[in-house]
């Protein structure tokens, strides 16, 4: 899948998991709200990207692969958090 050979080349993906404070805080948040963890980081992302992509400067062949996955995102092909940790972990 696209999205997860993406971030998978992404530099530093060791450090891909956040701080376990903060991802206790989001699991809970997730929880109490019913939101879909999965769900909740695509949208972040989408977020991010729409306010933050202009300000960047990326390549053609880095804009092609971005908005590959963007419509990768909006047609709900994902991975899992937990996919995309098994993902990095067969990289190391």
């Amino acid at each position: 899948m696209q999205v997860l050979d993406f971030f998978i080349s992404v530099e530093h993906a060791d450090n891909s998991r956040p701080p376990e404070e903060e991802y206790a805080a989001f699991d809970l948040v997730c929880r109490e709200k019913g939101y879909s963890k999965t769900g909740k980081i695509r949208e972040l992302i989408r977020k991010l990207v729409k306010e933050e992509l202009e300000s960047v400067k990326v390549s053609a062949r880095e804009w092609t692969e971005i908005e590959k996955g963007i419509k990768e995102i909006e047609r709900g092909e994902f991975v899992t958090f937990e996919e995309l940790q098994r993902g990095l972990k067969k990289k190391t």
